[in-house]
């Protein structure tokens, strides 16, 4: 664990603790310290782009609609990955199917409702 203090020039101090499994000898305190420096970089690029160039807004992660969204996204990835491992991975006996029937594919697998006319 490496903790960190920084002293703003308006005062205010900034403190991190950052957790590692790298040993002394694969990164020291530094190359840590620069690692996740870069990472906090990256982070904040991205949430950057989504407001800027997507018009995300910051999610209330413990809100209700935001939970459904967040199991409905992650579900939906999942998805995805199953179809691509089914189109290109080749696994299994089943034949390489096109695009478009791989899209249809989950849509026939729904049950279908009953009549109630």
């Amino acid at each position: 664990m490496i903790h960190y203090r920084q002293h703003k020039p308006d005062g205010a101090v900034v403190e991190a603790y950052w957790l590692t499994d790298l040993s002394q000898k694969q990164a020291g305190s530094q190359a840590i310290f620069e690692m996740a420096k870069k990472w906090w970089e990256i982070e904040n690029q991205g949430f950057n782009d989504a407001k800027n160039r997507y018009g995300l807004e910051h999610v209330c992660h413990h809100q209700e609609n935001s939970l459904l969204i967040n199991w409905l996204i992650t579900v939906l990835t999942l998805t995805l990955e199953r179809l691509y491992r089914i189109r290109h991975l080749h696994r299994g006996i089943h034949p390489v199917l096109e695009p478009m029937e791989l899209l249809r594919l989950p849509w026939l697998s729904l049950p279908t409702p009953a009549n109630t006319s």
